[in-house]
C-alpha cells in the first residue's frame, strides 16, 4: 500500500509552455477521464484545490491556554468551473456526463488533468451542468473531486496479521509485570513483595480450574495426556522447590497456549466431523471458559495485607493470560455470525475492563491485540454476512428465516433449482 498526498509532477515550470500558449502548438485543455474510458476536455474557468489538517483543540484543561493536537489530514478536494464549447457542444456534452455517470472510487479512481496542477487521480464528489437560453453553443460545468485515497481493504490487507503482536507475546509481557514484583536489579523498584505460600498456593489453584477445562475438550487420549503434561509443568515447579515468579508465570502462559493450540489442532483435524454431528465445538467452549474468568476469585485464603495483595497480583495476571487464549481463539473460529460475535467481543470487553493495565509496555499491547482481534472480526462479518456455506439441505423458507433475508433476494442472487432442498454456497444480503 502506498499513497502520497502531494502534487503531481508539473508539465512545465512556465505556465506559457504548460499551457501551449504558441502559434506552432495545440493548446493544452483541461479533461476528465472516467475509469475506463477516453478523456473528455473542457475549457477551465477557475479552479480551488482544498486541503489541511484534522486539529483536535482542548480548550479547558490547565486553566488560561488551550492545546492544539494535528491527528491527520484532510481529504484534498479539488472544486473546478469550466466550459463546453463550440459548434457541436452537445455530443462533448453527453459523453462528459455519461462520464461522471461511471462510478468511481479508490480502486477504479477517475483522472482530472489541468494543464497547470498535473493529473490527479480522483473520486467524483458532485457536478454541475448549467446551460442558458441566451448563450447558446456552450454550457457551463462545475466538479466538486476528492483526491483518491487508499481502500479500506487494501490498509487492512497491508496491516497483515504477521505486523501485530500475538497473543502470547502480549501474556509474556504481562509475565515480565507480573515477575516485577521481586525485581533484583538496584535500579528497578519492586511493585510488591510476592508472599511465596500464596504464590504456590494461587497457581496450584489455578492449575486445578483448568485441568477441568482440559476434562471437557474432545479428543484422543494420547493428546489430552500431552497437554495434561503440559499443566503438570506447574505443579512439578513448585514441587521442585522452584518459587521465582517468572518461572512459574511463564510454565503456566505455556501451558495454556498448549491447551489452545491442542483444541485449534483438533478442530481442524478429521474429529472435527464427530464434533459437528454431536453439536460440539471445543474452540467455542474453551474461548467461553477463557473469558468467564472475568470475575475469578482465586479460592486461597488470604490473612495479611501481603498475602492479598499477591493474590490480586495472580488473579490480575491470569486474567491477562485468558484474555490473550480468548483473542487466539476467537480470532480462528471461523463458523461464527454477527450476532455471535458481538456476544463474544461484550464478554472479551467485560474481561479487559477487569484487568489492571497500569503498565504502559502492557496497555499498548493489549490494546494493539484489540485492534488485531476487531480487524480479524470485521472481515469474518463481511465475508459470513455475504455468504454461508449450507451443509445439510433446508427449504427456502428455513433457510431465508435463518439468513434473516427475504426469500426474494435468495431467489435473484442464487440459481435455486428446488426450494425444498437447498445447500452449498448461498450467497445473501
Amino acid at each position: 500500500m502506498s499513497f502520497d498526498i502531494s502534487l503531481p509532477g508539473l508539465y512545465k515550470e512556465s505556465w506559457r509552455e504548460a499551457y501551449r500558449a504558441d502559434r506552432e502548438d495545440v493548446p493544452r485543455l483541461s479533461s476528465y477521464q472516467a475509469p475506463g474510458c477516453e478523456p473528455v476536455t473542457f475549457i477551465y474557468k477557475n479552479l480551488e484545490f482544498t486541503g489541511g489538517q484534522a486539529v483536535e483543540t482542548a480548550e479547558y484543561p490547565f486553566y488560561g491556554l488551550w492545546s492544539n493536537e494535528t491527528l491527520n489530514h484532510k481529504p484534498q478536494i479539488i472544486n473546478v468551473n469550466g466550459f463546453l464549447r463550440g459548434e457541436r457542444y452537445l455530443k462533448q456534452r453527453a459523453a462528459f456526463a455519461n462520464a461522471l455517470l461511471i462510478p468511481t472510487s479508490d480502486d477504479q479512481p477517475g483522472f482530472f488533468d489541468h494543464p497547470l496542477w498535473g493529473r490527479f487521480k480522483v473520486i467524483v464528489e458532485n457536478y454541475n451542468i448549467q446551460e442558458s437560453a441566451d448563450e447558446n453553443g456552450q454550457c457551463e460545468i462545475s466538479l466538486t473531486l476528492k483526491r483518491a485515497g487508499v481502500s479500506l481493504e487494501k490498509r487492512a490487507a497491508a496491516l497483515a496479521r504477521t505486523d501485530f503482536i500475538k497473543p502470547k507475546e502480549v501474556a509474556l509481557i504481562a509475565a515480565e509485570e507480573f515477575a516485577r514484583t521481586e525485581a533484583n536489579n538496584i535500579n528497578e523498584t519492586a511493585l510488591t513483595e510476592i508472599n511465596t505460600a500464596t504464590l504456590l498456593q494461587s497457581f496450584g489453584s489455578i492449575k486445578a480450574i483448568l485441568s477441568k477445562g482440559i476434562g471437557g475438550i474432545r479428543a484422543a487420549q494420547t493428546i489430552l495426556n500431552t497437554v495434561t503434561n503440559e499443566l503438570n509443568g506447574v505443579t512439578n515447579l513448585i514441587d521442585q522447590g522452584i518459587k521465582e515468579p517468572m518461572a512459574l508465570a511463564r510454565t503456566m502462559i505455556n501451558s495454556i497456549f498448549s491447551i489452545v493450540g491442542t483444541v485449534l489442532s483438533v478442530s481442524d483435524s478429521a474429529e472435527a466431523v464427530i464434533d459437528y454431528f454431536f453439536k460440539f465445538d471445543n474452540k467455542k467452549n474453551l474461548m467461553m471458559m477463557f473469558l468467564s474468568f472475568f470475575n475469578l476469585r482465586i479460592p486461597v485464603d488470604t490473612v495479611t495485607v501481603n498475602q492479598a495483595k499477591t493474590k490480586i497480583l495472580i488473579e490480575n495476571f491470569f486474567r491477562t493470560v485468558s484474555l490473550c487464549a480468548s483473542a487466539e481463539l476467537m480470532t480462528r473460529i471461523d463458523d461464527i455470525n454477527l450476532k455471535e460475535i458481538n456476544g463474544y467481543w461484550s464478554l472479551y470487553a467485560n474481561l479487559e475492563n477487569e484487568i489492571n493495565l497500569e503498565n504502559p509496555d502492557l496497555y499498548k499491547a493489549v490494546v494493539e491485540m484489540r485492534a488485531t482481534l476487531s480487524q480479524t472480526l470485521k472481515r469474518k462479518t463481511i465475508r459470513d454476512e455475504l455468504q454461508k456455506n449450507i451443509i445439510k439441505p433446508v427449504s427456502l423458507l428455513s433457510l431465508s428465516h435463518y439468513l434473516g433475508c427475504g426469500d426474494e433476494k435468495i431467489w435473484a442472487m442464487n440459481l435455486i433449482e428446488d426450494s425444498l432442498l437447498i445447500s452449498g454456497e448461498v450467497s445473501y444480503v
